[in-house]
């Protein structure tokens, strides 16, 4: 029984995989990249090679769009099921800068992608020439075609783009007249647009039809299928700078002069084919998340899933003891059995504080960086942001105003969008918080005392907010926690003295402080933000100290022991 007892304990605990590492991130794009220039521009190179050669009667591009797009689609799906694990699988700029631009990746690490994905299709490019160069040769000088000559672009769009598809309109002057640069851009912009809202819908957790993660690479590399039977005859669906670029640098390697770089069209085209995808894929990403993403019934304030890599990572796993150990009704103390329901001698009001007592404070934490990251922009350091909150929490001293300090923003301001960013999630609460909660109500009026106006909100969902006679909250009592006018409010609210009245908090500078200016006594609960390592002289501030919040109940019958002076009753 005993041993069926522990196993009841045991828990299985998800944690989020860790992200990867700067090498995975190089790696991952380099040959991710590098799969699809190989396999999809060996594709086209084999199948050129082949029907100028006469190996096979009636070759023609058109012909061959069928297979062409269902390679694509292949190489795209193989390319992210291998490395998406290591960096997200962009192979892409446009998707690396719409990531960015919408606060799904970090702007510090898109030099490292762009460049590694240029990398990766040049080495594709390079694989392709090495195999099938010697062949693509023989046939331009047996059509007498010197590469960098006019009429060239045939031969260097078996590895790059050109507006229009040199083989479906040709290379002269009458093709582009049919395809003229606008109609270029509003192709690839189409194309890109499409192909975002189409990977940040199936990332959209909430979405009733998400994939499950394995099929995702499948639906990406088919889209990018559909798009190329539809656009590639005008722009060759390029989509991504970096399958225009890399490439491009092999066609000057092997002399393809001003064919390659600025390109016909004095350059026009290139723009085309890597400034085209990068509008669109800007625009896809903000029509999803401005227009689209709130329509969704119940969605979260920030997805949930940001990057394809994060379907791909496996969430770590490990057991654990089950937090049982604190989601039981504490045990009654003796002081506190057999009373009438009106309080214990000397305490009659129990104040809460709301982070670190009932919620974990690692959802102000979340929403305090990023806020900071906000209103900092460029002057923003997250290794800076944690070093000044974990001195803060060491020494228990306001870290707002630090942060305002060090990256010289508004201290005012960054408190507000803080507020307005905190969501506390069901999953947030404390397990022992409510079998607590269970036995403090019989004893004694509850209230609580939060920084954040949408407190009540998830009290309520959590089936909390009947415990509590008083909710004060800056928008309730007219000032946050650190003024000694919350308490009065929440005071006279409860019709308490200060002296029958006990705060619990995790903080000494927002909690146990104020709330003893005021005259009230105080049980300093060591979680959350109270400091790991807490000094002799913060131990001696409260009146007591806890740390969980089950030993609440002890901890006020102790206090309950010590007589009120007659003066405060």
């Amino acid at each position: 029984m005993a041993t069926e007892a522990l196993e009841d304990e045991r828990v299985l605990i998800e944690e989020a995989a860790p992200e990867p590492s700067t090498a995975a991130q190089v790696v991952g794009e380099i040959v991710g990249s590098f799969i699809l220039a190989t396999l999809g521009l060996g594709i086209g190179a084999a199948a050129f090679a082949a029907a100028n050669q006469g190996a096979v009667e009636d070759v023609t591009w058109f012909a061959d769009i069928w297979p062409t797009s269902f390679g694509w689609a292949l190489c795209i799906a193989l390319g992210i099921y291998c490395t998406a694990t290591l960096s997200g699988a962009h192979f892409n700029p446009a998707v690396t800068l719409a990531l960015a631009a919408t606060g799904r990746h970090p702007w510090s690490q898109v030099p490292r992608y762009i460049a590694c994905q240029i990398v990766g299709w040049f080495l594709g490019a390079a694989v392709v020439v090495a195999l099938w160069g010697s062949n693509i040769k023989r046939i331009a000088e047996a059509q007498g075609v010197q590469y960098g000559e006019p009429g060239s672009e045939t031969f260097g769009s078996v590895l790059t783009t050109y507006v229009p598809n040199p083989g479906v309109f040709g290379t002269g002057a009458e093709g582009q007249d049919l395809v003229p640069i606008s109609i270029g851009f509003g192709a690839e912009i189409l194309g890109t647009a499409l192909l975002l809202l189409v990977i940040l819908s199936l990332l959209e957790t909430r979405h009733a039809n998400a994939p499950a993660s394995w099929f995702f690479p499948l639906i990406v590399g088919s889209t990018i299928g559909l798009l190329i039977m539809f656009l590639a005859p005008l722009t060759q669906a390029c989509f991504n700078p970096a399958r225009d670029l890399g490439p491009r640098l092999m066609l000057l390697v092997m002399g393809f002069g001003d064919v390659a770089i600025p390109g016909p069209r004095d350059g026009a085209a290139l723009a085309v084919t890597t400034i085209g995808p990068i509008i669109g894929a800007l625009l896809g990403a903000l029509f999803h998340d401005r227009v689209m993403r709130p329509l969704i019934p119940g969605v979260d304030r920030e997805p949930a899933l940001t990057q394809p890599g994060q379907l791909a990572r496996e969430p770590m796993h490990h057991m654990e003891i089950s937090t049982s150990l604190l989601g039981h009704a504490p045990a009654m103390p003796a002081a506190l059995a057999g009373g009438n329901g009106s309080g214990t001698e000397g305490i009659d009001l129990v104040m809460l504080d709301v982070g670190g007592t009932i919620y974990d404070d690692d959802c102000f934490a979340q929403a305090l960086l990023r806020a900071t990251q906000e209103l900092a922009g460029s002057r923003f350091n997250e290794q800076a942001f944690w070093h000044l909150y974990d001195e803060a929490r060491q020494h228990q001293s306001p870290l707002r105003e630090a942060l305002a300090e060090r990256f010289r923003i508004d201290s005012k301001q960054l408190s507000d969008r803080a507020e307005s960013l905190v969501e506390y999630t069901p999953s947030a609460l404390y397990s022992d918080v409510k079998p607590t909660l269970d036995l403090l109500a019989t004893r004694y009026k509850l209230g609580v005392a939060s920084q954040n106006d949408p407190t009540t909100e998830a009290l309520r969902r959590d089936g909390l907010l009947d415990y509590f006679s008083v909710i004060a909250t800056p928008s309730t009592a007219g000032a946050h926690k650190t003024d000694q006018r919350m308490w009065k409010w929440a005071l006279d609210q409860a019709g308490v003295p200060a002296g029958r009245a006990v705060n619990v908090g995790n903080r000494l500078d927002s909690d146990i402080r104020p709330a003893k200016k005021v005259g009230m006594r105080s049980i300093w609960l060591l979680r959350g933000e109270a400091p790991p390592s807490p000094t002799v002289e913060q131990l001696t501030e409260p009146d007591a100290v806890v740390t969980s919040f089950s030993g609440v109940p002890n901890a006020l019958a102790g206090m309950a022991d010590v007589r009120t002076p007659a003066s405060v009753r």
